[in-house]
């Protein structure tokens, strides 16, 4: 046979061996797009949409009384949001003269997740403002964007706070734990009325603990989860109408001039104690910083691992940076 027809006949062989790798990599690149859709959905729900906790406690008439008990009035009031969002809260009563702490809960929790603290401060002489956050507790709003919004959202409650109840003292003190530690920290970053911030267990960014928590769940390589986790941030911010990559503590930790007081447990294996050490790090402007690492404490468990020393320390902090 002529070398001609040999060429002839091995031309359309190659182009069918290459039709069909071509025919199995868009059917693994479809899959494995279906398989990025298939997590990250779920992902951006949970990370937007979290299923609240202790919403039992707020029902409750055992911790109305425990605040009765103990002699601490309390009165229930709402505020408006930036966005028209209604909040709801707990005003611990000192008096308009005192000084005011205003207490922020992590995801899923509400206001009676602060509750201790919210005693201690209050025994202590501060006047103390506990609500729930956006989509948690008795307040309105659906998505969680864990300082995006939430931001604006403890500015308008120092305003409404500050209106209705007549505080004389225009400075306040943010105490958080987790999410709420994070809020705490960028709202100092941007309302000159935030005299001193108490955080307990604060992501660095949103974006990175994110990330981090993805990495957790699915242990595979990066760059394998490189299209989910861009998906899913896509989706989340589509959904709660904001950007996960603003929402990071760490990049404006150097706006900060108030003192800051960072706490983190050793044994906390969800936000991990570097994420506290590099917003330490970053507080180059700070009045003053501190950086407290307590041993065998979880997640948003510092203070069950540490009472006696919390009692001690949390309003003596607030006494010296608010007065007495």
């Amino acid at each position: 046979m002529p070398p001609t027809d040999l060429h002839h006949q091995a031309a359309p062989r190659w182009k069918r061996w290459l039709r069909r790798i071509g025919v199995a990599a868009v059917g693994v690149t479809a899959g494995y797009a279906l398989a990025s859709a298939a997590i990250a959905i779920p992902l951006a729900a949970l990370l937007v949409s979290p299923r609240p906790k202790r919403r039992r406690h707020l029902e409750s008439l055992r911790l109305r009384d425990y605040l009765w008990a103990r002699r601490i009035p309390y009165r229930e009031t709402q505020f408006v949001s930036h966005d028209g969002t209604k909040l709801t809260g707990w005003f611990l009563e000192r008096g308009w003269w005192r000084p005011t702490v205003v207490a922020l809960h992590g995801v899923t929790g509400n206001r009676t997740s602060l509750i201790r603290f919210g005693v201690m401060l209050y025994a202590a002489g501060f006047n103390v403002f506990l609500f729930d956050g956006r989509a948690h507790g008795h307040s309105g709003g659906r998505f969680v964007t864990y300082g995006y919004h939430e931001v604006r959202d403890v500015s308008a409650a120092l305003d409404h706070i500050s209106k209705k109840f007549r505080l004389r003292d225009q400075r306040f003190g943010l105490v958080g734990i987790s999410m709420g530690a994070a809020i705490a920290l960028q709202t100092a970053a941007r309302d000159p009325r935030i005299a001193a911030v108490w955080a307990e267990s604060p992501f660095s960014s949103l974006q990175k603990i994110s990330r981090e928590y993805i990495a957790e769940l699915l242990p595979v390589p990066s760059t394998a989860l490189a299209p989910t986790t861009w998906l899913a941030e896509l989706i989340a911010n589509y959904r709660g109408n904001f950007s996960v990559s603003d929402v990071n503590p760490l990049a404006v930790a150097g706006k900060i001039a108030c003192p800051v007081q960072l706490v983190h447990g050793l044994a906390d294996d969800f936000v991990r104690p570097h994420h506290s050490q590099a917003i330490f790090d970053a507080l180059v402007n700070a009045k003053e910083k501190d950086l407290w690492l307590i041993e065998r404490a979880a997640h948003a468990r510092c203070y069950r691992a540490a009472i006696e020393e919390h009692h001690a320390r949390l309003p003596a902090f607030f006494h010296r940076h608010l007065g007495r």
